[in-house]
């Protein structure tokens, strides 16, 4: 028994190694700019239209798989100047735990990516859903040989890329959201935020200059009950770090897919727009925020 458990995992160190060695994240372009995170930006950002752009969000990503992510688009990009990281109100609430290790998350998200995870990943998914850890390190072996067996190593069209969003749910929404109240006090994911230090740690580490953002919401959108949290957050832990809001992107509710996601028409403005900051030296401005919030509020023609 014992020499069947040894041949299996060396089996796998096999596959890990193996994988590790030949997968490439490099990009066919020399991009300078990349946004990561979930849905959020996945939806907002269209990387067609903003030049020197890749976009790499992804839904339902918590930070704990961009973190594995990140490493090897920065380790095999050196283009790559910015990382615009999104933060918002959703991203520091206890569910997002479950986006970490619950099975619908892990069984998707971990096969991708444990070539590369390191042991302290590890045994933070297997102390905290051990069934469902075993059951994604099964998936993930299979997926494992099928991606070297095939030859299917170029991990640039696994990782995220912009979502073209077609739908307008949000008049509906609105109409919901009035008749709903959030009851429960938030509680705060430490370990989003542990791994959201983690990000911003290896960018910096790696000359990469670090921008939280947070991509268009209605105005009816209910994550905002946290606001208050969010915020406390935002101005202690991340005081040191650059942040800009493009929250209020005064965009009209037919350009929402929903009350949290821009559509593609939405999309096509906001990113337009984007194109036209990073081409008129947002960067560069002292005050961000308030040249940002003029060209949102602004009839520009672009």
């Amino acid at each position: 028994m014992l020499i069947c458990m040894g041949l299996v995992l060396l089996f796998v160190a096999v596959l890990t190694v193996s994988e590790r060695k030949m997968a490439t994240f490099k990009f066919t372009d020399n991009s300078e700019y990349i946004v990561v995170g979930h849905s959020h930006p996945e939806c907002a950002f269209n990387d067609t239209i903003i030049s020197n752009f890749k976009n790499l969000a992804a839904s339902g990503e918590s930070y704990y798989y961009t973190y594995n992510k990140i490493k090897n688009v920065i380790k095999d990009n050196p283009s790559i100047r910015v990382v615009f990281i999104e933060f918002t109100n959703n991203q520091i609430n206890l569910n997002m735990n479950q986006w970490i290790w619950g099975d619908k998350y892990m069984s998707h998200r971990y096969p991708t990516y444990s070539s590369f995870m390191d042991l302290e990943d590890n045994l933070l998914l297997l102390a905290n859903n051990p069934s469902g850890y075993l059951n994604s390190v099964s998936v993930s072996i299979k997926k494992k040989l099928g991606r070297i067996l095939d030859n299917d190593l170029d991990f640039t069209n696994k990782i995220g890329g912009y979502l073209y969003l077609n739908r307008n749910k949000t008049d509906s929404l609105i109409k919901q959201a009035k008749f709903e109240a959030e009851t429960k006090a938030t509680v705060v994911s430490v370990h989003s935020l542990i791994y959201l230090d983690k990000i911003i740690d290896y960018c910096a580490n790696n000359d990469k200059r670090v921008i939280l953002i947070r991509s268009p919401l209605h105005i009816s959108y209910k994550g905002y009950l946290n606001e208050s949290i969010y915020k406390d957050i935002l101005n202690t832990r991340y005081a040191n770090i650059e942040y800009i809001d493009f929250s209020d992107s005064h965009l009209l509710d037919s350009q929402f897919g929903d009350l949290e996601h821009l559509n593609f028409k939405g999309a096509t403005i906001f990113s337009k727009k984007i194109n036209f900051l990073l081409k008129n030296g947002l960067l560069n401005k002292l005050h961000k925020q308030k040249f940002v919030d003029s060209v949102f509020t602004k009839k520009i023609k672009i």
